[in-house]
């Protein structure tokens, strides 16, 4: 496994009296995508921000890419790609204008700044903007200045990036360029955190999905359906006698649709070993067998409801 850059042991954040983060840690390797969800005030910004330096915890330690964020070394930003709340540029210069400040602190070639706008935001407003008639950023609508965001975030392609609501206000072409470009960054082998309320975002971009809850983090796509209880399909021809087979096994009710069977599995681990015997005893060609992966929300709801 590659190296974690970004690794967060038994972190305490409180503000006052009030504890929002309470021994949390993490790990975040290379080419990773972490998704972030939680209800409102359930304390991702913050997390977020301890990681960036803006936030300094009671207790606990953090490193990202080897840095301390709030010994707040110049050369760990330059290495970070973030978006939050406000999109960092400034009203009253148009896009070009403040793409020229984010390249000169990241001492990026002005040559490649305009290359990489050519290349990877053709046919975007960001890419009329750079390259037609422009305006101050002032007068662009809240979407816009959502993809003025990200297009600062991206540039350079940074080894680290960290995003709270990147798709706030985006349309849908805009958030598609988003996946692109967040597709991009982890073929290029970057860890990313992205925080959302937009499931379909952490469901499409995100390998590893965690719940920041009653001030702790838990993990919802851990693979934890292979070994509990719960819906399996077999990929395989309709046969006699078959149906008999897997319910022996499993005491449940299997059905078959769209070449496969679906069946509860209360102890995949016993079970599942037991039904793939005894159909390839039967003379059964299996072409998978996989656990029914729910999707985000049920995981969600899943979580609340045992909290």
């Amino acid at each position: 496994m590659p190296p974690a850059i970004i690794r967060v042991e038994n972190l305490v954040k409180q503000f006052g009296k009030h504890v929002v983060i309470d021994n949390c840690s993490l790990h975040i390797h290379q080419g990773s995508v972490f998704g972030l969800v939680g209800l409102n005030g359930a304390g991702k910004t913050t997390l977020i921000r301890l990681l960036l330096g803006l936030l300094k915890p009671e207790a606990g330690a953090v490193s990202v890419l080897g840095h301390v964020p709030w010994e707040h070394d110049e050369t760990l930003y330059q290495r970070c790609g973030v978006v939050l709340e406000n999109d960092g540029f400034s009203g009253n210069l148009d896009v070009k204008d403040n793409l020229k400040i984010f390249a000169a602190a990241k001492e990026l070639a002005w040559k490649n700044v305009e290359a990489y706008v050519r290349e990877f935001w053709a046919g975007t407003f960001i890419h009329g903007e750079m390259f037609g008639p422009s305006k101050k950023v002032k007068y662009f609508s809240r979407g816009q200045r959502m993809q003025c965001s990200l297009c600062r975030a991206f540039l350079g392609w940074p080894e680290v990036y960290l995003f709270d609501e990147p798709t706030v206000a985006l349309d849908v072409e805009a958030y598609d360029h988003f996946c692109f470009m967040c597709r991009v960054a982890r073929s290029r082998n970057s860890a990313m955190i992205i925080s959302s309320h937009q499931l379909s975002a952490i469901e499409e971009l995100c390998d590893l999905v965690a719940v920041l809850d009653n001030k702790k983090l838990c993990l919802l796509d851990d693979g934890s359906e292979a070994k509990e209880g719960g819906p399996w399909t077999i990929v395989m021809k309709n046969g006699p006698g078959l149906k008999e087979i897997i319910e022996r096994v499993s005491c449940s009710v299997a059905s078959y649709s769209e070449g496969a069977w679906h069946v509860m599995l209360q102890a995949p681990l016993t079970m599942v070993p037991e039904i793939i015997a005894r159909l390839v005893q039967a003379g059964c060609g299996i072409l998978e067998v996989r656990p029914e992966k729910q999707d985000l929300k049920c995981k969600i709801r899943t979580h609340y409801e045992k909290t």
